[in-house]
């Protein structure tokens, strides 16, 4: 197989920015390819395995695949969808553009402030790879593709460069415009969205505060969630920020007798309070991690299962 192009996706205020075409020469695409080949063939054989995208899959961190065209303004991955859309449809005019002279010789001239690289994509006739830059990638004096302060080519030896990673965190079919995300937890880092999870869950925790949001076929709201001390317990936890960002509206939902017969199957220090009367459930600090698995469905689900634990 052989690599069409390299391009790096950029970051800024937290969120995608700008793809860049990196200009390579055939013998460096073939380097790039060699470095992760061997991590991508067991993960494209594994791909007829994935189940497509769901509450439970990103909840859960598991691989997954959807369609592209499919996510919408609502989803977390509308930003990528747009930044790659562009690609796909030629519309990558940016070339990066290094300085030649003075102090910031070798240096890219035409990111803004604070933009960042974030990914690398690897294009051949058929797919583009996506492999997740971490955040120390920039390094210099060891071998790696090394960014040029020539127009022509950006694989040299010079000192300085982005360690190349040796792991695919997802591939695009260019066809199908199906996208398989082979490492869930790694995909998301590099869309960046660690750095606003919190803004999100937030805005989540606000909406069932309003009444917005609801649970169970009866639509019950949840009370407790604007306490300080309920809000600091789910924010001192990755796990149910991860969660809560996540949230969106189940297409279908539990009845309220499923969900309290999961609930009173739990310890009984985690048990929500119910409240038929008035269509309430009541949390508190002590709960608030129930809340977070009743608002997803994992409760429930586990409670088909046999398995009632609660992980936040």
């Amino acid at each position: 197989m052989a690599l069409e192009r390299i391009y790096v996706c950029t970051s800024k205020n937290s969120k995608l920015y700008r793809v860049y075409l990196l200009q390579t020469g055939d013998a460096e695409k073939s380097g790039i390819y060699e470095h992760f080949e061997g991590d991508l063939i067991p993960k494209k054989s594994y791909e007829a395995e994935m189940d497509e995208l769901s509450g439970t899959a990103l909840i859960e961190d598991i691989p997954y695949y959807l369609e592209l065209e499919k996510v919408n303004e609502d989803s977390y991955l509308f930003g990528f969808k747009e930044v790659i859309g562009n690609l796909l449809n030629n519309q990558t005019q940016n070339v990066i553009q290094f300085s030649k002279f003075g102090k910031l010789a070798g240096e890219v001239n035409n990111f803004d402030e604070d933009e960042g690289i974030k990914f690398i994509i690897a294009q051949d006739e058929s797919s583009l790879y996506f492999l997740a830059i971490s955040n120390n990638s920039v390094i210099k004096n060891k071998p790696v593709l090394s960014i040029s302060i020539t127009d022509n080519t950006t694989v040299v030896n010079v000192p300085k460069g982005i360690q190349l990673p040796p792991a695919v965190t997802a591939r695009l079919d260019r066809s199908s415009k199906f996208l398989y995300v082979y490492d869930v937890n790694r995909f998301e880092n590099m869309l960046t969205l660690n750095e606003n999870r919190k803004a999100k869950s937030q805005a989540v925790i606000t909406k069932f505060v309003q009444g917005e949001y609801t649970i169970s076929t009866s639509n019950f709201k949840f009370v407790g969630l604007e306490q300080e001390a309920v809000k600091q317990k789910l924010f001192s936890s990755a796990r149910a920020v991860r969660r809560l960002s996540k949230y969106t509206e189940p297409e279908s939902s539990y009845s309220i007798h499923q969900i309290k017969q999961a609930v009173n199957r739990l310890d009984n220090e985690l048990r929500v309070e119910f409240d038929e009367a008035n269509n309430i459930i009541k949390v508190t600090p002590e709960t608030a991690k129930t809340f977070v698995g009743i608002i997803n469905n994992i409760i429930v689900e586990r409670l088909i299962s046999g398995d009632v634990e609660i992980i936040i």
